[in-house]
């Protein structure tokens, strides 16, 4: 029995282009299902963490209703991110050009920014820390809520101990 018959197939049973496609489909196949079961393999330790939030540009109202002792809640996950253990209340103040062409930072008024500290069981690895399903990073900005109060707050510092 010969490789190749006058036809062109292989064994005289397929064609060696039909059966070249086969194996880089299946190859393929075999590479994605292989790629797709295949998690990253992070073990996450659980720890305590100090978490710096500012909200900014918020009324009285929203102010009053930050209260140290509450939890902090993502809005969209609804996961706890911690409790808030410090608040800090302070003028809020936006850049205003001066008469002379400079650019000073004013206060706003009736507005104000609210710099407070929460406590928070994170999941740390080498590559994130993760509070309250979110990853958290300084300069990141998201929605949280409590029972009184939603707001955006931006993340100024994490201090895992």
């Amino acid at each position: 029995m010969k490789i190749m018959d006058e036809k062109g197939k292989l064994f005289g049973i397929i064609n060696i282009i039909d059966l070249t496609v086969i194996l880089v489909i299946a190859l393929l196949v075999f590479g994605g299902v292989k790629r797709l079961k295949a998690r990253p393999v992070s073990i996450a330790e659980d720890k305590k963490a100090l978490l710096t939030i500012e909200v900014s540009d918020i009324r009285k109202p929203t102010v009053d209703s930050i209260v140290v002792g509450d939890p902090l809640y993502h809005y969209d996950k609804g996961q706890l991110i911690g409790t808030i253990v410090d608040k800090k209340v302070e003028p809020y103040k936006e850049p205003v050009e001066s008469g002379d062409g400079r650019w000073i930072l004013a206060e706003v008024p009736e507005k104000y920014a609210v710099i407070m500290t929460v406590e928070a069981s994170v999941k740390e690895n080498p590559d994130v820390v993760i509070a309250g399903g979110e990853q958290v990073r300084v300069g990141a900005q998201f929605r949280v809520k409590n029972r009184n109060v939603t707001f955006f707050g931006t993340i100024l510092g994490v201090e895992v101990e």
